[in-house]
């Protein structure tokens, strides 16, 4: 299988994304930190993070039209492979006419890390500290079961690294926090 470049997948970005360009980095990011933890092909762990939401901003986050016809279009502008284009498809498992399931172990990390990775990112926003090390796990948790904030996110979706993955959500937070630590996005 032929993958897309790095330059391929960064172009695609500033091509089609604006607001969510730092969230489709530091999905990237935390993905390629776990390909690599895991021994998986860590380019095509961070192709599936980068990519995964490459159409929302272009739908203007229209979640009926979310992976569907314009995901691809602009995926085809890279000639991305069937296995890619499902193992993105599978984090909207849940939207109305998307038939592939988190059902490779890629595709469970991009399930447990995307909606988990932007809520942390919402809560180190509000912190003092640059360092994303000062997060607390604990913190986190708290303010999971505060709806108000980060209200977008879903809070069954942030604990899939417990139901997909069987990971305590404590450790995961630890290896996102490790993942982003030296990553290539910033507050």
């Amino acid at each position: 299988m032929s993958l897309p470049t790095q330059q391929q997948a960064l172009d695609l970005i500033d091509k089609y994304s604006t607001k969510t360009k730092q969230h489709l980095l530091q999905v990237g990011t935390i993905m390629k930190y776990f390909g690599e933890k895991l021994g998986e092909d860590s380019h095509y762990w961070w192709l599936v993070g980068v990519l995964h939401d490459i159409d929302w901003d272009y739908i203007e986050k229209d979640g009926d039209k979310h992976l569907r016809d314009d995901f691809e279009k602009i995926m085809a502008e890279i000639d991305a492979p069937a296995d890619l284009l499902g193992d993105i498809r599978s984090h909207g498992h849940f939207l109305p006419g998307i038939s592939e399931q988190p059902d490779t172990v890629v595709s469970k990390y991009i399930n447990a890390v995307d909606e988990l990775s932007g809520f942390i990112w919402a809560y180190f926003r509000m912190l003092p500290s640059d360092d994303v090390m000062d997060i607390k796990p604990k913190s986190i948790k708290k303010k999971l079961k505060d709806k108000w904030f980060a209200a977008g996110v879903d809070r069954a979706e942030a604990r899939n690294c417990e139901t997909l993955l069987g990971l305590e959500i404590d450790e995961f937070i630890e290896d996102i926090k490790l993942a982003l630590k030296d990553g290539e996005w910033s507050k």
